[in-house]
């Protein structure tokens, strides 16, 4: 799984998959929250529109990240089109713990100050 980062502000990071998210990549997906949490980054929004597959095992990586996110009072959020991958997340009902949108725009607008 390719992973790219977009810095939007000091609180604020987009990480843009690629590929299959499964139990290869979640070694590169912790690395990235790791890496995020580290650096002070209270919102990171997953963009996963590239995404072509999802498993069991990214879906409990995902729940795992935003408990990690929600004790530091922090957000994740998800974008993905319709599709494979989204179905999966509506189906399993990720939406319940972590909020999903079509657009990187979408989730930013939803970003609301978070309590320090």
């Amino acid at each position: 799984m390719v992973i790219a980062e977009h810095i939007i502000n000091q609180e604020v990071v987009i990480e843009k998959f690629v590929g299959r998210f499964d139990q290869n990549a979640r070694q590169d997906f912790k690395w990235r929250i790791d890496l995020a949490i580290q650096n002070g980054y209270r919102s990171v929004i997953l963009n996963m529109t590239d995404v072509s597959f999802v498993d069991s095992s990214a879906l409990g990586w995902l729940i795992l990240s935003q408990r990690r996110f929600q004790r530091l009072h922090g957000k994740l959020s998800i974008v993905v089109h319709q599709g494979f991958v989204r179905d999966i997340l509506e189906l399993t009902e990720i939406s319940e713990w972590i909020p999903i949108f079509c657009t990187e725009e979408e989730a930013l607008k939803n970003l609301s100050p978070v309590p320090s």
